[in-house]
């Protein structure tokens, strides 16, 4: 292999034409440029220069080398560039967590893409252990959570909270009796965010969830409000996800005396670091959350 420091040396001599001037912007001494010289000519086994009192040609072997020289660090600086700052602003990036959650980032996350068109935004909508499944899996770099995490492989920090709403028919009362009468509309996260609320609220009755009927299930995020609408159940959900809902006319978020505001947890895999466009995504997680 070429030494790359006596091809940095050969190159710049070419380009400066004066051994002096070499040294000085190399700083080295002008024996030691000419060391750089002789040193290559050895390990190629070839003459690069002819010199002529402080005058210098190169040989046709030099030339093919300082073609040879130029395109290999041409490719090095193009290389480094791939690897740090112009990673930047291109890439995908792959993060993972609940419906709820792909419904307040998604468009956020689109109009980075279109600010950034060589980024690639990939979300997947999963439950917790699911996301946690896919970041040591390596399908995801990024997963928000609402649960805390003990795994060695993993490492996990507190991004913000998210308030959690129980949700109601348009003017239903939220009392015991008539949400049990009622029945829970399920959902991937139901169960999670339903006993948080239920248990905080309703301590008195609240056994398990076991002991509500449920009136339904459904796994598409978009859905999940329409059986409420129709006054077929309630359901607990994140306040991201319902307002603006297109069911919103028709539901209610119930008077509750305590507020349950879930936490949030960002988790990646331990030692594995980020490229630098995921700087990006970590300004719009910070918008969103943290004022929570």
């Amino acid at each position: 292999m070429i030494n790359p420091h006596h091809l940095r040396t050969f190159i710049t001599l070419v380009e400066t034409q004066h051994f002096t001037k070499t040294a000085e912007l190399l700083h080295m001494t002008q024996p030691g440029v000419s060391q750089h010289i002789k040193k290559l000519e050895t390990h190629l086994n070839c003459q690069i220069i002819s010199r002529f009192g402080k005058k210098f040609e190169l040989t046709e072997a030099g030339e093919e080398l300082y073609e040879f020289a130029q395109k290999q660090f041409q490719e090095e600086s193009a290389l480094l560039d791939r690897l740090t700052d112009v990673q930047a602003e291109k890439g995908e990036i792959k993060l993972a967590c609940s419906g709820s959650m792909v419904t307040k980032l998604y468009p956020d996350l689109l109009q980075l893409q279109k600010r950034y068109p060589e980024l690639c935004v990939s979300m997947e909508a999963a439950p917790n252990h699911e996301i946690l499944k896919q970041i040591k899996d390596n399908r995801v770099d990024l997963g928000l959570v609402t649960q805390l995490i003990n795994d060695v492989e993993l490492e996990q920090g507190l991004l913000g909270h998210d308030p959690l709403c129980l949700v109601i028919p348009k003017g239903f009362d939220a009392d015991w009796d008539g949400l049990m009468a009622l029945g829970f509309i399920n959902h991937p996260d139901g169960h999670h965010y339903a006993v948080q609320i239920l248990e905080n609220n309703f301590a008195e009755h609240f056994r398990g969830m076991g002991e509500i009927k449920q009136s339904g299930y459904i796994n598409q995020l978009s859905q999940i409000l329409l059986p409420v609408a129709e006054g077929l159940g309630f359901t607990v959900l994140p306040k991201s996800s319902i307002v603006g809902s297109v069911y919103y006319e028709a539901i209610e978020i119930a008077d509750l005396t305590d507020v349950v505001k879930e936490p949030v947890y960002r988790v990646q895999k331990k030692y594995r670091p980020f490229p630098k466009r995921y700087e990006l995504l970590e300004s719009v997680l910070k918008q969103h959350f943290e004022n929570t």
